[in-house]
């Protein structure tokens, strides 16, 4: 396989993500999807955790 798109939901764990972990073995590329839902209340603190985790993502 070319490319894989690997979507994370609210588990943005990459050590242990089984579904990450299997389209880097059997992708050449692979491709991080996250989607930002603007109508969610998201407290502060955990917008900037979420915004410093896909950053290292």
């Amino acid at each position: 396989m070319d490319t894989a798109i690997v979507l994370f939901t609210r588990d943005l764990r990459l050590h242990d993500n089984p579904a990450l972990a299997g389209a880097c073995a059997h992708a050449r590329q692979v491709v991080p999807l996250f989607v930002v839902d603007p109508a969610l209340n998201v407290p502060p603190n955990r917008a900037r955790f979420l915004a410093d985790s896909l950053a290292v993502l």
